[in-house]
């Protein structure tokens, strides 16, 4: 049985598995029919060829001469790198400049470059800033979101593009990418949204999704009622709808403020230790277990593609508890040197895990970047004590368009 293989017995599979499935014999290729006589000369042409012959370059292909190494950062490089970067390289040549701004490439960088650049911070009652993860690559003119016509409140944000909410008695939603300052109100929603009212955007860079089409999952709850309903707004038609979906859990009523998208779900923290999982394509709901020593200090997170929570504990000495899988069960705990961090008298709050191996803390105000690999920390932002929690979002420095609606109901005459 394969239980009682040895680690040699495994490898030695694996070698006669690979070799069986992926290197088919030669000889039993070589004896196998040719199809015709044209595919027979092809074969002997291919296998009188010396060694000289295969390394010439194909006659049939057409080098491009004098390419310079310039064309091909422009063309292969670019995209890949973040937005603040690239408004610098506008001023290398007209070409360049133009390039950038073209709409195919800004499509194109969307897709490219998904690395979360900084954070979105705002203390309450107070304007939002940016927190940058490098200064000298990651940034915004506008930190304080003033290119929009009211003050607003940050709500939620989703690869590159941020939903705020005025602050005026419309409370009117906004979609917006702080780099390029383009920005949408959305029409009015047909329910009341009120203070629960909770939401997630949804927004998936995509070859196929050029105009950058987005939704807004709002989770309403229905006045005087134990029921949750799920309101969408569709940039592809610039409207609201109802979904028919209906969440009758009592225990999912309050939610722990607003949620995140991620891979075709929108997820939620609810105040009885559970999640609420909402999958946008079929617009069905599940509910699974946060775990049970979940405090206000953790964090639902995004690690490598998948949902976890982080969860801070300060016994002897400070840890990041990692939980996993929807059973929510312990997978990691993180020790997080002492002599790095320094003093940690105070409170310390999860806030995101980003980028494949970095923590975002909270120690009393102070927000640093812990390298979970090197152990390095880097202080992001000096401390600071706010009365309440400030709320912080992981933002992606890209160049994504808010345009109109491609079917547009003022366009269609409706």
């Amino acid at each position: 049985m394969m239980a009682n293989c040895d680690y040699e017995e495994l490898e030695e599979m694996d070698d006669d598995l690979e070799e069986d499935v992926f290197s088919p014999n030669i000889q039993q290729w070589k004896s196998m029919p040719l199809l015709n006589s044209d595919a027979k000369e092809r074969y002997n042409d291919i296998a009188d060829r010396s060694p000289e012959d295969s390394a010439k370059f194909p006659k049939h292909i057409k080098l491009m001469k004098n390419t310079d190494i310039g064309d091909v950062i422009k063309e292969r490089a670019l995209a890949f790198l973040p937005a603040k970067s690239l408004y610098r390289f506008k001023t290398v040549s007209k070409e360049w400049d133009q390039w950038i701004n073209n709409p195919f490439f800004v499509h194109m960088q969307t897709t490219q470059f998904k690395e979360v650049s900084g954070l979105f911070c705002q203390p309450p009652g107070e304007s939002p800033s940016f927190i940058s993860l490098d200064p000298t690559a990651f940034g915004i003119p506008s930190e304080g979101l003033s290119f929009l016509p009211e003050p607003v409140d940050i709500r939620t944000t989703c690869n590159g593009l941020i939903c705020c909410q005025g602050r005026g008695g419309d409370q009117a939603y906004y979609i917006c990418n702080p780099v390029n300052k383009e920005w949408r109100m959305l029409p009015k929603p047909k329910l009341y949204h009120g203070p629960q009212t909770a939401i997630a955007l949804a927004f998936e860079p995509a070859v196929f999704n050029f105009n950058a089409n987005y939704e807004l999952i709002c989770v309403v709850n229905l006045p005087d009622t134990s029921v949750l309903c799920f309101e969408i707004y569709s940039s592809r038609t610039d409207s609201w709808r109802i979904s028919e979906t209906v969440c009758f859990e009592l225990n999912s009523v309050a939610l722990n403020g607003d949620g995140f998208y991620m891979k075709g779900y929108a997820y939620w923290e609810t105040q009885c230790d559970a999640i609420l999982a909402f999958d946008v394509k079929y617009e069905t709901y599940g509910m699974f277990s946060l775990p049970p020593c979940r405090e206000p200090t953790g964090a639902l997170t995004e690690i490598r593609g998948n949902l976890f929570y982080l969860m801070p504990r300060k016994q002897d000495e400070c840890s990041i508890e990692v939980y996993g899988d929807i059973s929510m069960s312990l997978k990691h705990v993180i020790p997080l040197d002492p002599k790095a961090l320094g003093n940690t008298d105070g409170l310390c709050r999860a806030l995101s895990f980003v980028n494949d191996d970095t923590f975002i803390l909270d120690l009393e105000g102070k927000i640093i970047a812990y390298n979970a690999t090197s152990h390095k920390v880097e202080c992001l932002r000096n401390a600071r004590n706010y009365e309440g929690f400030a709320k912080y979002l992981p933002y992606v420095n890209s160049l994504v368009t808010v345009s109109r609606p491609v079917f547009s109901k003022w366009e269609d005459g409706i």
